[in-house]
């Protein structure tokens, strides 16, 4: 695994996911995905619409999707539980295909959030959406490639769990 910085990691992210095709991003601040936000926020090819609550942005990327975007949310994974209500009646109800980037808070290792980040992937389970977990950035273009394939091909979100370290925050 190679060590990058985190502006590097979200360098490298950014670039990912413009070629796995998204074109438009809704993202929250958390602290662990403010080098990937300024990237994004950076970007001149990328619409970049900042959000006030995660369960906003699946109605937003719904909107983009419906008007021919390629959608993505990035957003902690305490906000993907506070979107649940919006997943199910929004993107799974339409059938609409968004990539999820989720900071992975609580992951191994993580001395934060032990708790969501053990509600993380059973909640993802119960609705039904496929979730990776990336921990390399050796991993991200092929992973967020095959990720908006799987949610065009199933006209549903899929979920990229971001890790500590594919960002380069692990001390």
């Amino acid at each position: 695994m190679t060590r990058m910085d985190s502006k590097a990691c979200a360098r490298a992210i950014l670039d990912g996911i413009k070629r796995s095709g998204i074109n438009f991003i809704a993202t929250l601040p958390d602290i662990n995905i403010l080098d990937l936000i300024d990237s994004i926020e950076q970007d001149t090819e990328m619409i970049h619409v900042p959000l006030c609550r995660e369960e906003e942005g699946v109605g937003i990327c719904a909107g983009a999707r419906l008007v021919g975007k390629k959608p993505a949310l990035l957003m902690q994974n305490a906000g993907l539980l506070n979107s649940c209500n919006a997943i199910v009646t929004t993107a799974l109800q339409l059938e609409l295909p968004i990539l999820l980037l989720v900071y992975y808070a609580g992951d191994i290792g993580d001395r934060g959030f032990a708790r969501v980040g053990s509600a993380t992937v059973p909640v993802l389970e119960a609705l039904g959406v496929r979730h990776y977990i990336l921990r390399a950035v050796e991993e991200v273009e092929w992973t967020f490639k095959n990720a908006w394939i799987l949610a065009e091909d199933s006209n549903r979100p899929v979920a990229v769990l971001l890790t500590k370290d594919v960002l380069g925050k692990r001390i």
